[in-house]
């Protein structure tokens, strides 16, 4: 993700609310290789985009644990508002993840 870039509308941000989709209705603990999120910068990525899904009301997580260094978000879920922000993003970009 490039610096000053808005998390909300990224490649990973769309990534995370369609595992999110996927996993529904149960809350699952998510990190950055349940994303699909691998190499160095995986987890500062991850953390980026959740926090600003969260701030935007998209998703919902119980807390941010420690795992083997990385972090892990307790009981994810995607909310209503990110079900339709999902969509919106599938709209505009068919296709597209």
């Amino acid at each position: 993700m490039e610096q000053g870039s808005d998390p909300l509308v990224s490649p990973i941000a769309r990534r995370v609310l369609e595992h999110l989709v996927d996993w529904w209705p149960a809350p699952r603990d998510a990190d950055a290789l349940a994303f699909g999120l691998t190499g160095p910068d995986g987890d500062r990525h991850l953390l980026t985009v959740m926090e600003a899904l969260c701030d935007a009301g998209l998703v919902m997580y119980e807390a941010i644990v420690m795992r083997d260094g990385a972090p892990c978000f307790r009981d994810t879920v995607i909310t209503q508002s990110g079900f339709a922000a999902l969509q919106a993003m599938q709209r505009r970009h068919p296709g597209r993840g």
